[in-house]
């Protein structure tokens, strides 16, 4: 299915729309200051009380039963985050789905397939071109309409299973377990709730989850992890709260071959991603020892154009860089057809994992009781 996806240059309107979206992410991330984006916050807060008004009475609809969350034959585990932007949903749900095949079990993930684009009678995005190379056995259906999914994930392949990407604000489909990842290093942004913030829902609203896993710990300081793990304790004191880090694993270029992680040291490397936060990549790849020359990011899942793949190209040659490094998440959409545009340096991806630095006994305790 990855052969179908090519290039295609962005219109003039999808170009302006990129920029404002990323200078709207910029203004609530509070990256830039000033007066501008400090009237900018100010105009966009009574659309964030208006929100929590709509989302705290959706609330209030399912838990009264005036709507149904419509439990399902098989167990449910959902994945999700209460922020905008990437917090290591994808590689929680690799490292869960790994876990559940090796214990015999049959399983589909369930993703609403945001970004997505239409090729042909398919609908793909980058996770699900990612999810696709990791895990070529398993089903992935993309769609906004989880229940519907889930219902054709049980008619078509019977799994044992079924995984919920981005699940925690899903309410119409009831699940067995409900595991919230926190990003270490950008918990809870400014504080404010969507438009004026990167919140989905309050924090206080981790209190239904079953169990939070705060990633990229090793990219923080200790004294941070701990602000935050009080903060969590102080919102519900008996939800587990497990420490992970995305381990980088190797180097793979477009055609499979690999280089091992400590190539990477001393390097002169061109960084560029299109990820939910950008600054997660950045400082894995200095921790490898890479001397990142130039980091350049793009809004979360962007669709590269040809001019835009052109452009890093010459400029990394330009700057006689050792190597340009990207994320798999982006390599995947761009890895057919990068030939007909890249000249040099050689392009590489990251392949990293989750791994459960703190609490995986616990983890593996709540998923063995779902599942049995």
């Amino acid at each position: 299915m990855t052969t179908l996806i090519g290039l295609y240059p962005l219109s003039e309107e999808k170009a302006v729309v990129q920029k404002l979206r990323s200078l709207y992410l910029s203004i609530i991330r509070e990256e830039r200051k000033g007066v501008l984006p400090s009237l900018v916050l100010l105009a966009l807060s009574p659309l964030s009380y208006s929100y929590y008004a709509l989302l705290r009475l959706r609330e209030l609809l399912y838990r009264y039963g005036i709507l149904e969350s419509v439990p399902l034959p098989v167990p449910v585990i959902s994945v999700g985050n209460i922020t905008m932007g990437g917090t290591g949903k994808t590689p929680l749900l690799e490292l869960l789905t790994k876990f559940l095949l090796d214990r015999g079990k049959k399983v589909a993930i369930l993703s609403r397939g945001y970004a997505g684009m239409k090729v042909g009678e398919n609908q793909v995005n980058d996770e699900y071109l990612e999810f696709a190379e990791r895990l070529p056995s398993v089903p992935i259906l993309l769609g906004r309409d989880r229940l519907s999914s889930a219902r054709e994930a049980l008619k078509d392949y019977r799994p044992d299973c079924l995984l919920l990407d981005d699940g925690f604000q899903h309410w119409k489909l009831a699940r067995n377990l409900d595991i919230v990842v926190i990003d270490g290093l950008e918990p809870f942004g400014n504080g404010g709730l969507v438009p004026a913030g990167i919140l989905r829902e309050p924090p206080n609203n981790l209190a239904r989850a079953n169990l939070l896993i705060l990633s990229h710990t090793d990219l923080c300081k200790p004294i941070e992890i701990q602000a935050i793990k009080k903060r969590l304790s102080e919102i519900d004191s008996h939800i587990p709260v497990l420490e992970a880090v995305h381990h980088p694993l190797y180097l793979e270029d477009v055609t499979g071959r690999r280089l091992e992680i400590p190539w990477l040291k001393g390097k002169k490397v061109y960084a560029f991603c299109g990820l939910g936060n950008p600054r997660s990549f950045e400082k894995t790849l200095q921790l490898t020892g890479a001397d990142v020359e130039t980091f350049k990011d793009f809004p979360d899942h962007h669709h590269y154009s040809t001019n835009d793949l052109a452009a890093i190209s010459a400029e990394a040659a330009r700057l006689g860089v050792d190597a340009v490094v990207t994320t798999q998440k982006d390599l995947v959409k761009i890895k057919n057809t990068i030939n007909q545009v890249w000249q040099n340096p050689p392009l590489l991806s990251l392949r990293v994992e989750m791994r459960i630095t703190n609490g995986f006994d616990v983890l593996s305790e709540k998923l063995e009781k779902v599942i049995t």
